[in-house]
Order: structure tokens, then sequence, then C-alpha cells
């Protein structure tokens, strides 16, 4: 089995859990009138809708419903249990969680250096150069800042987030790495980073930043940005079919991200004022995609 096929078994895998989990907590709404905020709920109905299941939801009785959700937490907690220590505290599952969705961003470094820096005008050269730098919005723990210095070993980093438990494992983690002295990190919204023309590249996972505050990070990044330095805007890939849509949608509300209409990225950062901007894809079978833009020089 190839990595491609590896990545393939991995997504697919994933998108069952993301539709266990919208119908568990359908289930949880039906039998005990938990509260979801209305774009929640109505990304929850469409992923019922797409199964074919929103009726019979709607119709069963509590007697019914309450076994399939007891069977639908047994597999999700169990999981999570398993790859946990088994006398992990609410806290360290929470540092766990987080450590983990940092950990998914390891494999971006290699990407950007095997097929997506080529395609940006310079890019590559910029990264490879003394003083490079790089701004990491959202940074969390710090995962995704470190494998970019371990790739290029010129880089520095700026790292921001709003989270003090995040910043505080991202400090753990980059003294670990020892790159203490080669990343910074603050606590702080995007839009708050006041630098100017510092950096060769900004990275922005929209799918973890609600909308209002992407709408003010792409402008601020255009600002902080080198002439002729890139801005890569991350976002949640939907998949080919209804399904793949509405479970990407579903999972991006339960982040508080940001869910792009189809060109809706590409139209904002090229309102922004950024040059050369373009769709490109992410790796085969993972739920991701990116919009890049260029400062114009």
């Amino acid at each position: 089995m190839s990595m491609e096929n590896l990545r393939a078994v991995v997504a697919r895998h994933a998108a069952s859990a993301n539709a266990l989990a919208a119908l568990g907590l359908a289930l949880e709404t039906r039998l005990h009138g938990t509260a979801l905020e209305d774009e929640a709920a109505h990304r929850i109905e469409a992923v019922l809708g797409c199964l074919g299941i929103s009726d019979i939801v709607a119709d069963a009785s509590a007697a019914e419903l309450l076994p399939m959700l007891a069977s639908i937490k047994v597999e999700l907690l169990s999981g999570s249990k398993l790859l946990s220590a088994p006398s992990a505290s609410a806290e360290t599952m929470e540092a766990n969680l987080r450590q983990a969705l940092g950990d998914v961003s390891t494999g971006f470094p290699a990407l950007l250096k095997r097929s997506i820096a080529p395609q940006l005008a310079g890019l590559q050269e910029r990264l490879e150069a003394p003083g490079a730098a790089f701004l990491d919005i959202g940074v969390g723990v710090g995962a995704l800042s470190i494998w970019m210095l371990w790739e290029w070993p010129e880089l520095w980093a700026v790292g921001i987030d709003p989270a003090p438990d995040a910043i505080a494992q991202a400090h753990a983690n980059v003294r670990a790495a020892g790159f203490a002295d080669r990343i910074a990190l603050r606590i702080g919204f995007g839009q708050e980073i006041a630098l100017e023309e510092m950096f060769d590249l900004a990275f922005v996972p929209s799918a973890f930043i609600p909308e209002a505050h992407v709408r003010a990070i792409v402008p601020r990044c255009l600002a902080a940005l080198k002439p002729g330095g890139w801005l890569l805007l991350a976002m949640v890939n939907p998949g080919p079919d209804a399904l793949g849509e509405a479970l990407a949608s579903f999972r991006t509300a339960m982040w508080g991200g940001t869910i792009f209409e189809k060109g809706a990225a590409q139209a904002l950062v090229e309102r922004c004022g950024y040059a050369d901007t373009r769709l490109l894809p992410g790796p085969a079978g993972a739920p991701v995609a990116f919009v890049a833009g260029r400062k114009p020089s």
C-alpha cells in the first residue's frame, strides 16, 4: 500500500467518525434538549439529509434513540480512551486533542516544499534565504512552525494564537525542539499582528478561525508580508459529493471556523489586493485545499 492509499483510508474512516459525531449530536438534542447554535444545527441537519435519515431521527421514540446514542458514544469515547493514557484527566485529554490537531499539520512543510512552493514564484528561494520569516496565524501548539524550521534551516517564525493554554503548550514544544531563539510566540488574534513587511510566507488555517476574524486577518497579512511574499489560506476541501460537503461543513462549524462557498476564499484574497491568486489542492484524500496570493512587489 502506498502512502496515498493510506491517506485515503484515513480520510474515509475519518469521514465515518464525523458522520457518527453529527448523528450523536442530533440524537443528544432529541433526547435531552441540548442547545445547539443555529449554524451547528443547520450543518447537522444537512448531514442527516445526505444520509437519508432525517425523518427517522425526527419520528423515532426516546426508547429507540437512547441505545443508538449510547452505541455512538461507546465507539467514539472508547477510541479516545484507547489513544490516551489510562489515568488521563479531562485537562490532559484536552491537551492531547490540541497536540493531535497541531500534529496534523506536520506533514504540510514537506508538501509545501515538494509541490506547492514550486508553483508560487520565488517562494522556495525566499524560504531558503538567510533571514527568511514565516507568520503562523493560529499557531496552536507550535507543531507547524517547528516542522517548517526543520524543513528550512534559515527560517524563523512568529506564531500567534488567542488560547493561552495552546501557547503554553507551544512554548514547551518549541523549547523541546531547540527553537526557542527562532520561534516567537504571542497570545492574541491574527489581525492584531502589527509587524509590517516582515514575512515571506503567512499561513492562515481558516477552518479553525471565525469568518469575521479571517476577513480581518487576510488584509493584515498583506501588510505583514514583504513585497513578493505569499499568503496561504488553508480551508476545508468539501470533497466530491454532497455527503462529503455536508461533513466538511459540520466539522468546520464544530471547530468554530469559516465555511467558504465555492470561489469565496479566492475572491476574498483578490479583493484584499493580492496578486497571482490561485486555488491549490491538498494531498490526495486529505480534506484540505489552499488559496494562495502574492503581495505585489
